[in-house]
């Protein structure tokens, strides 16, 4: 059973168990466990994140149910990720409308002068609503009066402007895929006057494997495999529970995989001396904080002196970025080109599997970095393919699906609002 944390009050929380994952047992998609009549009435948004699924995977033949689910709705030839194409940065420009350094979140890996690091995973960090800027859509929704519940999304375990989501988890990575599918369906079973009408989930085998062998590789087709099965239970789910007229699906990634090899690395400590920064961040986007006075030796140390490593200093990274303006970014920002990593000499003698398998992070715009979107329910278009559009209106996006007002972003639902049926 998960153990939701249910929002009681602006001032307290208590731990429920709402029934989800019980005893049931048999396939993923489950069977309805409330009667038709207690369905949700109102539109809902099921949200979905496969976590580096390329824009490109949904042409596979194993992403079948992916395309069953765009030809019945509407897809894009590839969403642009916010830069840079890393996981926590762009699950939280999709749930804000906001590029990283507007809300925060500019890497997985950051370091702030008063609040001191953050990283990705079970760290107290993560839960620590000072990193987190922005209004994220479950904390618009709340605040007019809709509930949500964003299951394992980034942001989600934090009082982001000290409002939670009605119901949230913490993560929890290991989640068999299974109870991830159930715990959306059963969200879906909720009468309608206690139900969410957000509901998020996450997915994470096309990250791994993209990681660990490549994008290319027999254990990637796997991934592909199993992430379009988790998305084939949920369509099965919803239909049978017939509600494909109120349910609004939208399926994204935050970012998509490129291939790396040892055989194409930076070594830092070729044109450095490593104990004169703090590596803030590692590959494809480096972030250095020098000590001591550093700034400007180690700048001219590492400028134009590797032909497939841009360096900048925070004030002069290219516009088109949108990564200057938060005091999370360094001094220092490093880009390596595509398929490039950055490391030192020492770090390549321990190098993990993934040096030779994938990577993102990248120049947004390439389309190695591309990310899957579709989308079908009533609000959506059938059988349309769009060009690309930035990751930054999906929030926009989702606040007319559930008819709330917006806060101020950096996208705008008229930059997708092709999408939508008149």
């Amino acid at each position: 059973m998960t153990s939701f944390v249910r929002r009681a009050s602006a001032l307290a929380t208590a731990v429920v168990a709402i029934g989800l994952l019980g005893a049931r047992t048999g396939a993923l998609a489950g069977a309805p466990t409330a009667d038709s009549s207690q369905a949700p009435k109102k539109s809902v948004v099921v949200l979905i994140s496969l976590d580096g699924f390329r824009a490109d995977y949904i042409t596979r033949p194993w992403a079948v149910r992916l395309r069953e689910l765009a030809a019945r709705g509407v897809r894009a030839e590839r969403m642009v990720p916010s830069f840079p194409s890393k996981t926590f940065p762009n699950h939280y420009s999709l749930v804000t409308g906001l590029y990283p350094e507007h809300h925060g979140i500019v890497a997985n890996a950051m370091s702030d002068p008063e609040l001191g690091k953050f990283a990705i995973g079970d760290n107290p960090a993560v839960r620590d609503a000072r990193w987190w800027d922005g209004e994220p859509i479950w904390v618009t929704a709340e605040k007019q009066g809709v509930r949500t519940a964003p299951f394992l999304w980034p942001g989600s375990e934090a009082p982001i402007g000290g409002i939670r989501p009605h119901w949230w988890v913490k993560f929890n990575g290991t989640m068999p895929y299974a109870d991830r599918v159930r715990n959306v369906l059963e969200f879906l079973d909720m009468p309608a006057d206690s139900a969410p009408r957000l509901v998020t989930a996450y997915f994470q085998a096309t990250d791994d494997a993209g990681h660990n062998y490549g994008p290319m590789s027999v254990q990637n087709d796997s991934a592909i495999a199993r992430a379009d099965s988790a998305i084939g239970a949920i369509m099965d789910g919803i239909a049978a529970r017939k509600l494909g007229d109120q349910v609004n699906l939208i399926v994204v990634a935050d970012h998509g995989m490129a291939a790396v090899s040892t055989e194409r690395q930076i070594y830092l400590d070729d044109y450095i001396t490593m104990s004169d920064v703090e590596v803030v961040d590692w590959t494809p986007v480096g972030a250095l904080a020098p000590l001591n006075g550093k700034l400007e030796p180690v700048y001219a140390a590492l400028k134009d002196k590797h032909p497939h490593l841009q360096v900048f200093k925070k004030s002069e990274v290219p516009a088109r970025f949108h990564f200057n303006a938060h005091k999370h970014i360094s001094p220092i920002v490093l880009i390596a080109d595509e398929g490039w990593s950055i490391t030192t000499r020492a770090r390549a003698v321990n190098a993990p599997r993934s040096a030779n398998g994938g990577a993102h992070g990248y120049d947004n715009q390439l389309v190695s970095m591309g990310a899957l979107f579709v989308a079908s329910g009533p609000a959506f278009k059938s059988g349309v393919v769009v060009p690309p559009f930035q990751n930054v209106h999906v929030y926009s996006l989702i606040a007319k699906l559930l008819g709330v007002t917006p806060a101020k972003t950096d996208g705008s639902v008229d930059s997708v609002r092709v999408l939508l049926r008149p």
